[in-house]
C-alpha cells in the first residue's frame, strides 16, 4: 500500500510538472493533460504496489490524482501570477514627483485629523489625487518645501521606503488575486477532465488496467 502511494505520488508529480511546462512554453492550458495525470498516477500506483493492487490502492490513486491536478492547476495560476507580478514590479518607479505626492498625501491626512477643511480642486478627492494638479496649491507648496529641505541621502531613503511599500502592497494584492483566480479558473471542461482522470487513476491503480495481478 505504501509503495503504491509512493508510485502514485511520483506519477502525479511528473504529470503536474509536465502540465506546468506545457503552459510555460506554449502559453496554453491543455485540459486533457489532467486526464494524463490521472493515468500516470494510476500506472505509478499499480507498478509500485505490484501484486498488492486492490480497490484500496485504486482509491488512493484517485485521491492522489485529484491532489496532483489541483497542484498542477495551482502551479499554472502561480506561474501566470508570477509573470504579472514581475511585469508590474518592473514598472514601479519612485521619482521626486511621486515622493512629493506621498508627502502631500501625508499633509492632507494631518490636516484632516486636525479638523481643517481641504479645498480640493473641482471634482478631485484624496483617493484620486496622484499628481501636483490634483492637490490644493497650499498643500503642494508645503510638500515641495519639505522635500527640498531633505538632504539627498534622506531623499534617497524616502524613495527607497516608498518603493518597498509599493512592492509589498503589490505582492499582497496579487497574492489575493491569485487565490481567487485559482478557484475561478476551473471551467466545466476542467471538471470533466478531472472526473475522467480520477476514474482512470482508480481503474489503473486498482489493477483493472493491467498494472498488477489479481
Amino acid at each position: 500500500m505504501v509503495k503504491g502511494i509512493i508510485g502514485g505520488l511520483i506519477g502525479g508529480a511528473i504529470g503536474a510538472a509536465i502540465w506546468a511546462a506545457i503552459v510555460h512554453f506554449t502559453h496554453y492550458e491543455v485540459g486533457i493533460v489532467a486526464w494524463a495525470i490521472g493515468a500516470l498516477v494510476g500506472i505509478g500506483t499499480a507498478i509500485f504496489a505490484g501484486n498488492s493492487v486492490s480497490p484500496v490502492t485504486g482509491v488512493a490513486a484517485a485521491a492522489i490524482a485529484l491532489g496532483s491536478i489541483a497542484g498542477g492547476k495551482f502551479a499554472v495560476v502561480h506561474m501566470i501570477a508570477g509573470k504579472v507580478k514581475s511585469d508590474i514590479h518592473a514598472q514601479v518607479e519612485i521619482n521626486d514627483d511621486r515622493a512629493m505626492v506621498s508627502i502631500a498625501d501625508q499633509l492632507v491626512e494631518e490636516s484632516e485629523k486636525a479638523g481643517k477643511k481641504i479645498e480640493w480642486p473641482k471634482g478631485m478627492t484624496r483617493d484620486e489625487a496622484s499628481e501636483q494638479a490634483d492637490f490644493p496649491p497650499a498643500i503642494w507648496t508645503d510638500a515641495k518645501a519639505r522635500w527640498t529641505a531633505m538632504s539627498p541621502a534622506d531623499q534617497d531613503s524616502y524613495k527607497k521606503a516608498l518603493a518597498e511599500h509599493a512592492h509589498a502592497s503589490l505582492d499582497h494584492a496579487i497574492g489575493q488575486a491569485e487565490s481567487e483566480a485559482f478557484f475561478s479558473s476551473f471551467t466545466f471542461f476542467d471538471i470533466l477532465w478531472a472526473v475522467l482522470a480520477i476514474g482512470s487513476a482508480f481503474k489503473l491503480g486498482s489493477g483493472d488496467g493491467g498494472g498488477g495481478d489479481d
